[in-house]
């Protein structure tokens, strides 16, 4: 799976996690939720500091978003 994919879904698996919708996670990260959306699906690759807001606003590692996915988790 290309980076940004794996990115995109540990995003969407991690915000699904803490019952957050898009908009929560936008908010909460100080992004517009159609940046979400596009980083969710793999089309918009963040910057670092993007990556650290979307962490810090999940209470994650920001490590945490780069880890594959094990089959059981997709």
């Amino acid at each position: 799976m290309k980076l940004e994919k794996t990115f995109g879904a540990n995003v969407r698996r991690w915000r699904r996690e803490r019952g957050l919708s898009q908009e929560e996670l936008a908010s909460r990260a100080e992004l517009h939720p159609t940046y979400v959306s596009g980083i969710e699906t793999g089309y918009r690759n963040p910057t670092v500091k993007i990556v650290g807001r979307i962490a810090e606003a999940l209470s994650i590692e920001p490590a945490e978003l780069f880890r594959p996915i094990a089959k059981s988790d997709a």
